[in-house]
């Protein structure tokens, strides 16, 4: 779960146990295995952290790349690679299309002697967010290197018995590049069933499987190997071998497997686990006990990746696995719903969301996953290529599920519960534990008043709160009031994009609402927007409306006078889920949340000059956000309302020169300022004259390129108080230029 002091609690009390049990050789075998465990965890621990301070530096070396871990998108590309300072993950620029066809068709293992930056992998800077540094330390990576200069790239073929591992990611780069001649549908199956590969589009085409949380049936794990190895023992009985011949075969053909699947964690357990009972059997000539494998399997699994148990892969693979061996027999359908219920906690610690079609969805696709979908896609992606009929009957097959498992995830059910404690998803699961084991009505409505709680704390929080979310270069703040009351939007953020040749398009990067926005709404237990607020028609602060209309539903819609009937804006409304309602604005009208107008004057086109500005008093502290608006503006408020005074200014254009008028920041008596701005922006924002005069007049200043999220918490009875998501000291604080 993330926490250290959960971890040491859990730690003593099975300590404690192992004490009660007065067992000397068990006490000792056990604190044997905590010291050697803990000391390479301490280690692994220690490299990290010495990565994460390391400064960007410019390094020469030699990189090392199989194959299939060459990733190329558009005009760039991605390597995971072996080098002098470990496991890197890389990133370059193609500079023209011969070059990346030349990179496209590369087969064997290269080495590439190379120039680039060397730093840390940037941290998340909004809670919710992706956590790139834990998710590549899994794997093994600790540092990106951002490529400059391709001197030359050579094959590094092997031999020995490195010979067969390069072999195998020969045969997976080839099996991805001829599954794309294969229909669309089987395509996505074949990659991501057979050798654990996700396409670009995976996402999209998955929705309903992501929706009804049935996204494990298609991470390699236990399913995948069983099937395998029934395949597997199946042709080498027909091969008149004897048992051990069989299972010395399948000791050497499972490794494969495993780089051949990519290694993911949930494939990792499950070949390590029939590994261990296949070998046990041949040494002893005895069973192995299923629980006794899972340990060691779950032992081997934390010294490989000491995050396993933090990232939901690793927590329902291991979790389940356990559950299925000390779960007493049942029918399927009790089965699925303890299943759920023991998930659920994990589920929403992650997610922050739960479908109610889910325990359903589970009994009737598992069962059309294993006999229906698996086969299918077997049978297309090994006869498909010879034959464009089977191809197109098993891709018929396999586009009928995916477009009913589609319309399913689109019913009514899915619900936004927010993302509770640690501590109490851990409460929720022992609780859930106990109840199997001891069923009782008592316990029972325990554990619902428990939910209940933590539902309600979540949706009517007693403390509201102004988060100025980084969303790069460009606006997005969230307005919360206590318990919910009200849930406003300043502007959404957005990406520009640049005309681009043919060969250099490709995959289009998903909106930061739906990466960042949506995932900390989601957490906040937001299901809903009561208004959003648009400063004005540029893209860096409206983009993302027409994708965060898609996502999530919103009341209304508030535009500076002017703005409501243009092209531009009409279109982004089009995919909205209902009609919101929009109203544009002038100077001095006054909204629910507690927001004022103050500009602009009278209608206009949008522009910088027309920015809606809005200011409002929350837990003690004026506040004021202004857009894109200029110096003119700026002055144009204070003189219109000379009386005015702000205590927390958002300041305008991203600290351009062009905005934050000395004289009017002067009158407004401003104590503090908020940055909100992309790290190394091609705009040279802030200004270094913005940046002095906010020093010469002592205004204390965050920045989202500094400190990320920067939050501002109010009410329930307490003052209020700011923090920022990202602490002093930090790698990104430190190269952020400014």
């Amino acid at each position: 779960m993330g926490k250290q002091w959960l971890a040491a609690i859990l730690l003593l009390v099975w300590l404690g146990r192992l004490i009660c049990l007065k067992h000397r050789v068990s006490l000792i075998l056990n604190l044997l295995t905590i010291a050697v465990l803990g000391s390479w965890l301490s280690f692994q621990n220690a490299r990290f952290v010495q990565a994460q301070r390391e400064n960007p530096r410019t390094i020469s070396t030699i990189l090392t790349v199989q194959p299939d871990q060459i990733n190329v998108n558009g005009g760039q590309y991605q390597l995971i690679a072996d080098s002098p300072y470990g496991r890197l993950i890389s990133y370059g620029r193609l500079s023209d299309e011969p070059e990346k066809r030349q990179l496209q068709q590369l087969q064997l293992r290269t080495k590439w002697q190379v120039t680039g930056e060397l730093t840390p992998i940037p941290p998340p800077t909004n809670p919710g967010q992706f956590n790139a540094p834990n998710y590549y330390r899994s794997q093994g990576i600790q540092r990106q290197l951002t490529l400059s200069t391709v001197r030359q790239i050579l094959p590094a073929q092997r031999s020995t018995g490195w010979q067969l591992v390069d072999h195998v990611h020969h045969w997976r780069k080839q099996f991805s590049q001829a599954a794309e001649r294969l229909p669309k549908t089987l395509q996505l199956y074949a990659t991501s069933l057979l050798i654990g590969s996700r396409p670009s589009t995976f996402r999209v085409a998955m929705s309903g499987v992501q929706q009804l949380g049935l996204l494990y049936l298609f991470s390699l794990s236990g399913m995948h190997v069983i099937l395998l190895i029934g395949l597997l023992r199946w042709g080498l009985i027909r091969c008149h071998l004897s048992r051990p011949a069989i299972d010395c075969w399948l000791l050497g053909l499972l490794p494969c497997y495993l780089i051949l699947g990519g290694g993911a964690d949930s494939l990792k357990r499950a070949v390590v686990t029939v590994m261990l009972s296949i070998g046990w059997q041949l040494i002893t000539g005895k069973a192995q006990s299923a629980l006794a494998g899972w340990s060691v399997a779950l032992l081997l699994g934390i010294w490989q990746n000491p995050l396993v148990l933090m990232q939901l892969g690793g927590q329902l693979s291991y979790g389940l696995a356990l559950l299925l061996i000390l779960l007493p027999a049942m029918p399927a359908w009790r089965l699925a719903i303890w299943i759920q219920l023991l998930s659920l906690p994990v589920i929403l610690l992650a997610t922050s969301q739960w479908h109610l079609l889910t325990i359903m969805a589970s009994l009737l696709v598992a069962p059309i996953f294993t006999w229906v979908l698996l086969p299918l896609t077997l049978i297309g992606a090994s006869l498909g290529f010879v034959s464009t009929a089977i191809a197109t009957w098993c891709d018929w097959g396999l586009s009928l599920f995916q477009t009913g498992i589609n319309w399913v995830g689109t019913l009514p059910g899915l619900l936004t519960i927010g993302q509770p404690p640690a501590w109490l998803g851990w409460l929720i699961g022992l609780m859930t534990l106990w109840l199997l084991r001891r069923p009782t009505k008592r316990l029972a409505i325990k554990l619902a008043l428990v939910y209940a709680g933590m539902i309600i704390s979540l949706h009517w929080p007693w403390q509201g709160a102004i988060q100025f979310i980084d969303i790069g270069q460009g606006d997005s703040i969230l307005i919360r009031q206590p318990f919910n009351r009200s849930v406003s939007l300043i502007d959404t953020g957005g990406r520009l994009q640049f005309p681009r040749p043919g060969w250099q398009q490709g995959t289009t990067p998903r909106a930061r609402v739906e990466t960042i926005t949506l995932p900390l709404l989601h957490q906040l237990g937001i299901a809903k927007i009561d208004t959003i607020y648009l400063s004005h028609k540029d893209v860096d602060h409206m983009g993302d409306l027409g994708r965060l209309l898609q996502l999530i539903k919103v009341r209304q819609i508030v535009v500076p006078a002017g703005m409501a009937a243009l092209p531009k804006f009409q279109h982004l409304l089009r995919p909205a889920i209902g009609k919101p309602v929009v109203r544009e604005a002038l100077a001095g009208q006054r909204f629910a949340d507690g927001l004022m107008a103050v500009h602009p004057f009278k209608p206009g086109k949008a522009e910088n000059e027309d920015s809606l500005v809005l200011t409002g008093r929350f837990g003690g502290q004026r506040f004021m956000f202004t857009g894109d608006l200029d110096r003119a503006g700026e002055r144009a408020i204070v003189a219109r309302y000379p009386t005015l005074k702000v205590d927390v200014l958002k300041l305008g254009h991203h600290g351009s020169k062009t905005a934050s008028d000395p004289e009017a920041l002067q009158q407004l008596g401003v104590q503090r300022g908020i940055l909100s701005v992309g790290r190394h922006n091609r705009y040279g924002h802030p200004n270094a004259e913005t940046l002095t005069t906010l020093r010469t007049q002592h205004i204390q200043t965050y920045s989202t390129a500094l400190q990320g999220m920067i939050t501002y918490q109010f009410g329930g009875g307490q003052p209020g108080h700011w923090t920022t998501y990202l602490k002093e000291g930090n790698f990104y604080q430190r190269t952020a230029g400014h």
